[in-house]
């Protein structure tokens, strides 16, 4: 563990790592039968109902098909995607003799297809695996193909998994589940609804806030994050609300990209600690449940990392150039509240959080394995006034609100 004052200098030593090979550009899922007949001859699809009705499986499928490859789909996972959902696929692509598996879909398709991969090769259920490194080898390799421009799951070593029998998001973490490929194609987010895309684009913005003030975040990784916020605040707007503009989904996408890689090499914090509690407890979505956190986070952080901050609201186009800490604080604070405004994510309130679910998610919260790379103590009575703050909607609704990202 890093020590209280030696966490943030150039001196301290790092790992990055990034076995993954990536294919990023507009039109690149076209390539997917070249990569998938490299690893193997029969191909699992895990994939949800969303992406099936969006048309976005059947060309993947003939694609795979037309190259000789046989093919099953497993299209039944759910939006925050359940021990039961990932055994039954793990089971089924065993059985199906599966040697290799397309993850096509957000997060949960992706997380999905990861855990289930863990599954399939060593039996069990994906409990087994819960927690660093409980994955005893090399599983059956996945190609990860995201539809939505949030998730980073395409490149990092994590699956994140309910255990609805504890209300609890479980983390899979193993170097054995990091994708072979990831196939990266902007295009593929075209006809991502607005709400998903305002929600999934979040979602990686907190990847690269989380990442760049991490405890353990390095040189490379906040070079990534500093990239990923900017892209992200300059296109989520756009790509939310002209959901054609293709240059605005590869901004997004490429964001996203950034941003997995920063925080599969340092970590999340606080902000996923309180979202996957609100996820696990509530099954609210995994990206709004993270927005909605995100402001009072940053605000409680920026204290120990003053200048980060300033930093993040230079690259949000915030003009935090020669303000003081407490300034450059408020002004980027104010321009996150608003960028949830203008996306229409809700409050706490409005997604059905009470002042009753507070013990409870408090205490979820705090089994968080994030939790020692936040910046600053986040212990029950910071996480209990996070989301007290978090459920005060006037706390939304601050006096000389900033403009927009990218207005300035």
């Amino acid at each position: 563990m890093i020590g209280p004052a030696d966490w943030k200098g150039l001196q301290k030593p790092f790992p990055f790592s990034l076995p993954t090979q990536i294919e990023y550009g507009p039109g690149v899922s076209e390539t997917v039968a070249v990569h998938v007949a490299a690893l193997g001859e029969c191909v699992a699809i895990v994939t949800d109902p969303g992406v099936v009705a969006a048309g976005l499986v059947e060309p993947v499928e003939r694609c795979l098909r037309d190259a000789g490859l046989r093919t099953e789909v497993f299209a039944n996972v759910e939006a925050n995607p359940r021990v039961t959902t990932v055994d039954v696929i793990g089971g089924g692509i065993a059985a199906a003799g599966a040697d290799v598996i397309v993850g096509l879909g957000g997060g949960s398709a992706l997380d999905s297809a990861k855990a289930a991969a863990a599954v399939a090769t060593f039996g069990g259920t994906v409990l087994d695996y819960e927690g660093l490194e409980a994955v005893p080898g090399p599983c059956v390799p996945v190609v990860a193909m995201p539809t939505t421009a949030g998730t980073g799951s395409e490149v990092t070593a994590w699956a994140i998994v309910t255990d609805v029998r504890r209300h609890y998001k479980m983390a899979v973490g193993s170097r054995q589940l990091m994708p072979r490929v990831a196939i990266v194609d902007p295009l593929l987010t075209l006809s991502l609804p607005a709400s998903l895309t305002a929600g999934t684009g979040m979602d990686a913005l907190t990847h690269a806030v989380e990442a760049y003030t991490a405890r353990c975040s390095n040189p490379v990784s906040d070079a990534l994050a500093l990239y990923a916020i900017e892209l992200i605040s300059e296109h989520i707007e756009r790509a939310t609300f002209e959901g054609g503009d293709e240059d605005a989904r590869c901004g997004m996408m490429l964001g996203s990209l950034l941003a997995g890689i920063a925080f599969g090499n340092a970590d999340t914090a606080a902000v996923h600690a309180m979202g996957e509690a609100l996820g696990g407890l509530l099954d609210i979505g995994h990206g709004v449940a993270n927005a909605m956190c995100l402001p009072f986070v940053v605000e409680h952080n920026a204290g120990a990392v003053p200048e980060k901050t300033a930093r993040m609201g230079r690259a949000m186009r915030l003009p935090t150039d020669g303000l003081g800490p407490a300034a450059a604080r408020d002004l980027t604070v104010a321009a996150l509240h608003h960028l949830l405004d203008r996306l229409g994510i809700p409050t706490l309130p409005e997604a059905g959080v009470e002042e009753s679910h507070l013990p409870e998610l408090v205490r979820i919260a705090c089994m968080n394995t994030g939790n020692p790379d936040n910046p600053v103590l986040v212990g029950s009575a910071e996480f209990e006034a996070l989301f007290r703050a978090a459920l005060n909607p006037a706390s939304r609704q601050r006096e000389g609100l900033a403009k927009g990202m990218g207005d300035t």
